[in-house]
């Protein structure tokens, strides 16, 4: 069975890798960047590179199965909204994953726009990361 997941990296931000190994985010264990999973069976490299093609970005191979493009944080809001924006799994109550009464997908979903919204910095570079295997 294939793998594949979406995170971003933040190894420019010295002041949230700190944080984060400091114990900031004590229920995040250093996932606090991962995308929960899209449920069109996509591949999230295909996924990065569409978007990045379409934004005119350069999606540089990092491995043999990862991928990576460097951007801002108003370019993952832009990303995060591309893949989700439409999903009715993510944005309709009656399409919702739940377990036992939650919505842990659309959950995981917000607290990634949490991190977002609230710890990334406007002025640093990040990388938006996919693999595949």
């Amino acid at each position: 069975m294939v793998e594949t997941q979406c995170w971003i990296s933040y190894k420019e931000d010295r002041a949230l890798e700190k944080r984060i190994k400091e114990g900031a985010f004590a229920d995040a264990k250093g996932s606090i960047s991962r995308f929960p999973p899209v449920l069109n069976n996509r591949y999230w490299t295909t996924t990065i590179e569409e978007w990045a093609s379409t934004r005119g970005l350069t999606v540089e191979q990092v491995g043999d199965e990862t991928v990576s493009v460097r951007v801002k944080k108003d370019q993952i809001l832009d990303f995060i909204n591309y893949v989700y924006g439409n999903d009715s799994s993510y944005n309709d109550p009656s399409d919702m994953l739940a377990w036992k009464g939650s919505a842990y997908l659309v959950h995981q979903l917000l607290d990634l726009r949490v991190i977002v919204a609230q710890e990334l910095n406007p002025d640093i570079w990040y990388e938006l990361m996919a693999d595949t295997f």
